[in-house]
């Protein structure tokens, strides 16, 4: 059925390939032949400045850069909760590009811009970038001269709300100038043949246009995109069959030869024309990620090579059906997964790769085999480190068609532009062995109008023609979809009226969503029984390969029985629910996988999912708030109000630290077999000073608050409330060797308990129903002493010296936290802290420190989702007695950082 490929766009021009070594079988007489200069990438990613046309100065900046994390948060800016209270702005970027003879062929690639932008070169028109997380290639070449050239890029973000989550400003994703050169002037060489989107310069440099041409010109390069590789059959004897195609046309003097390496650098494979063989293929999985690059030349007839283009990808086979669910070489894959939003926490949204390494590889580490995109494309980087780790990948496109969920979304160009950038989308990610699914898009409030079929199917089609290779999902969220409006108008017709419905989003913004959206949960099953649910889905997922379902536990049993062939996903889930759709998952071949909200924590739709808790502390949620939980008006707690900054459902928070949540999926999934201790954080339910604890006002979009912890300083004698998170049939506890709490029944792998807080050491033992151990876990509290611990965990660049991408810095992930002289953190007691490069005044000499010197401090945060701190200052409050900063360093450069706190 669907049988995929794999690779990660290592998509890199006359990038240097490790030494190879050749194998008896894959020599050849391919003779050596003279080779004409490769198409290469080069980093234009430094020397830029950077200015808030708003009247800011010029000042020097690196791209990638994130211009709105380093604007003030303000409670009044149009952008609200969406951005975490961070505003918009209007931008300029300049830098200057230096070229002795100008080259025949130029491409000037953005990874991404947000929301847009105008590129000039030369105070010239080089193009207009409309979605801000489309990639796009700009031909240059007309406009670039001899000497100095100015590259000029506008980015206007001043028209608010844009986005319902953290979205960012700027070039926050790398750029790169493709060139190629033949050193010879006689030989002219061009991209007329290059038709496709983001390519062409248009009179009117649109350049998400296609080309006119609908039969384009061979040409004697190979666009950085143009190539897919994929896997055509594995043999008994594990030997591949791979396909090698170009979106651009091979002439008739024309062929390709390509020379397939794996991750040694030891050659495999050389092979002439499309298909060719690798001998004893190994295959790309989750638990074992192996990745081959492959060499692609074309040449002529006479054997002179007219260009290089070298791509990473995996070799794999892919199939999705109702009988036997998604398979992967073959194997059932459940799909145990986590959506995630673009940004980097602490650095905004700026596309470091070793930020996006850190977090493949932690999420990886958690148990998650598997990412949502939510609700766009994902960075390259993301991809590559996808590839490596192991993770699978469900690539979205969009969160809204025509109907705006915000006031200046990309609504207002989904029409005009729709079809370029998805298959810009596809194009830059279909040689990634670990992209496993398109998401066409996210809770489309069009999708009960009759043209949302036509466009599903247009983007089924688009899809289809560029890799056919893979599944294709629509995520549909059935009750915002039954709050939406309908229409009539075609897809080229706009109805102003309706296009402008908010639909569920806007609903929500009232204080009394949560209580809401809990009770459209429970009674789900009665809507689903009405069937104007499948009623309203039911157009669109017949033009998909997988029903995806938000919030709809029930949904894939009870559509399952109208519609046996069709494949579902629960493709955005509530954190306690895996209890309820694992088992599911496990029993019904048809339902593929759960994707959690969210996997990480992120920026912006504020406080969302923070709970409310009725007594008053000094520095807590409900001292902002009043302290009462009400479920109307403005006295529901801190839900979407400043100063809120995180969503505050991550399974993983945004500084990388696992939350309770993750440790319940863990056990849930069968990823932890022993048990996980949590505490309900005492100093929210008790406050200052009462002797039980308060009524919390729960969001459904969390399933817990336990923290794994024994430290509760200054609550001893007080009710602590446990929670043990175990897969076994009942749990008890001891506290410092004696036996407390009685025997606590698992429901729903979970164990609840009140235990007078003592410190000391809790122990947590999980029992089968036969009585057997099945293990145990242990928290002990902190010591009376208060100290700043770090640890430093440094990140380097991903990838080769020899690749372009590759540069001499490092991330450094400084954890921090207040402990005891052991390191067992204070969960309470919580200080605000200074982080600072060079050691305070007076401080003793053993004052704690890190290996870092002269070192570039990018931001300080806790995993806090109410709080004013700015995430790119150099100081915050500790939370739950933890925070982190980040620093960009020298490769092996050594200094000190160093943290004070307020005593």
């Amino acid at each position: 059925m669907l049988d995929v490929i794999g690779p990660s766009p290592h998509n890199q021009h006359g990038t240097l390939l490790p030494a190879i070594s050749t194998p008896e079988s894959c020599r050849s007489t391919h003779a050596a032949r003279p080779t004409i200069k490769a198409m290469k990438r080069i980093d234009v990613n430094h020397h830029w400045q950077f200015r808030s046309i708003d009247g800011g100065s010029w000042q020097s900046v690196t791209l990638p850069h994130d211009a709105m994390i380093r604007e003030a948060r303000d409670p009044n800016t149009p952008n609200g909760y969406n951005t975490g209270y961070y505003l918009g702005g209007t931008y300029e970027y300049r830098t200057t590009l230096h070229v002795a003879t100008p080259p025949t062929a130029a491409l000037l690639e953005f990874e991404g811009v947000y929301p847009g932008a105008t590129v000039l070169v030369n105070d010239e028109p080089a193009g207009e970038l409309t979605y801000g997380y489309g990639d796009y290639y700009l031909d240059i070449a007309a406009l670039l001269k001899p000497g100095a050239n100015a590259l000029t890029v506008l980015v206007d973000n001043s028209r608010c709300p844009n986005s319902r989550w953290y979205s960012g400003s700027g070039i926050y994703r790398p750029v790169w100038l493709w060139v190629a050169d033949t050193g010879d002037t006689a030989d002219s060489r061009d991209l007329s043949g290059l038709s496709g989107p983001s390519i062409t310069r248009s009179p009117s440099a649109d350049v998400t246009k296609p080309a006119p041409s609908d039969s384009p010109e061979p040409c004697d390069v190979i666009r950085p995109d143009a190539a897919r590789i994929s896997t055509v059959a594995i043999a008994d004897d594990d030997s591949a069959t791979i396909a090698i195609d170009l979106d651009q046309p091979i002439g008739p003097n024309q062929y390709l030869w390509t020379t397939v390496a794996d991750a040694s650098g030891a050659t495999v494979a050389r092979f002439r024309g499309t298909t060719g063989m690798i001998p004893h293929a190994r295959l790309w999985s989750p638990a074992s990620p192996a990745l081959y690059t492959a060499r692609i030349e074309l040449c002529t007839e006479v054997g002179t090579v007219l260009d290089v283009h070298t791509e990473r990808f995996g070799i794999r086979t892919l199939t999705c059906d109702a009988a036997h669910g998604l398979r992967l070489n073959g194997k059932r894959m459940l799909l145990n997964g986590g959506c995630v939003h673009h940004d980097n926490g602490i650095l905004g949204a700026a596309t470091l790769p070793q930020a996006e390494y850190r977090r493949a590889r932690i999420m990886k580490e958690q148990g998650f085999n598997v990412v949502r995109s939510a609700h766009n494309p994902l960075s390259k980087a993301f991809l590559d480190a996808c590839d490596e780790v192991g993770l699978m990948v469900m690539d979205e496109a969009f969160d809204m068609w025509w109907m705006h969920k915000t006031s200046y979304d990309y609504a207002g160009s989904f029409r005009d532009h729709y079809a370029a950038d998805l298959a810009a989308m596809v194009r830059k990610d279909r040689n990634h062995p670990s992209v496993v699914l398109y998401s066409i898009g996210n809770e489309i409030a069009d999708t009960k109008s009759p043209r949302a079929a036509e466009a599903a199917r247009s983007m089924r089609s688009i899809i289809r023609e560029i890799d056919p290779s893979r599944p294709v999902i629509d995520c549909v969220n059935p009750i915002s979809l039954s709050l939406a409006a309908k229409t009539k108008a075609g897809m080229n017709e706009h109805d102003a009226k309706v296009e402008g419905e908010p639909g569920l989003n806007t609903t929500l913004e009232h204080a009394s969503g949560p209580a809401l959206l809990a009770a459209i949960d429970r009674l789900m099953p009665l809507a689903l029984a009405t069937g104007i649910m499948d009623r309203q889905t039911d157009a669109v997922f017949r033009e998909v390969d997988v029903a995806g379902l938000n919030y709809c536990r029930q949904g894939p049993e009870w559509f399952h029985r109208r519609h046996p062939n069709r494949v579902f996903c629960a493709s955005e889930t509530y954190p306690q629910e895996i209890a309820y759709t694992w088992p599911e998952i496990r029993r019904l071949p048809y339902l593929i996988g759960d994707f959690v909200w969210t996997g990480w924590d992120y920026i912006g739709e504020a406080s969302v999912s923070a709970w409310a808790y009725t007594k008053p502390e000094p520095d807590g949620w409900t001292a902002e708030y009043g302290n009462r939980a009400a479920l109307r008006g403005h006295l529901t707690g801190p839900y979407r109000r400043y100063p809120g900054l995180l969503g505050g459902s991550g399974l993983i928070d945004i500084t990388g630290e696992p939350t309770g949540q993750m440790l319940y999926r863990q056990v849930v999934t069968g990823v932890r077999r022993r048990p996980a201790i949590t505490v309900r954080p005492m100093q929210l339910l008790y406050g200052g000073g009462a002797a039980r604890p308060g009524r919390t006002s729960r969001f459904i979009e969390r399933g817990h608050d336990g923290v794994a912890s024994w430290s509760w300083d200054g609550y001893e004698g007080r009710d602590a409330l446990v929670q043990v998170y175990s897969g076994g049939r009942c749990v008890r506890l001891l506290l410092n060797g004696r036996p407390v709490g009685g025997t606590g029944p698992v429901r729903r792998c979970m164990a609840e308990f009140r235990v007078p807080y003592e410190p000391g050491e809790l122990t947590a033992v999980a029992y089968a129903a036969d009585g057997r151990e099945l293990g145990r876990d242990v928290l002990v509290s902190a010591g009376p002493e208060v100290v700043v611990s770090t640890r430093c965990e440094r990140v380097p660049n991903p990838y080769p010296q020899d690749d372009p991408r590759w540069d001499d810095t490092e991330l450094v992930f400084q954890s921090i936290a207040l402990t005891d002289g052991h390191g067992v953190v204070h969960t309470t007691g919580d200080r605000r802290i200074m982080v600072s490069s060079e050691p305070a005044r007076g401080d003793a000499p053993d004052a704690p420190s890190c290996a870092i010197r002269d070192a570039e401090l990018l931001g300080v945060a806790s995993g806090n989702p109410i709080t004013t701190d700015e995430l790119a200052g150099p100081t915050c409050t500790t939370y739950f007695g933890r925070a982190m900063a980040v620093w960009r360093v020298a490769t092996g450069v050594p200094l000190h950082s160093h943290v004070t706190m307020e005593s």
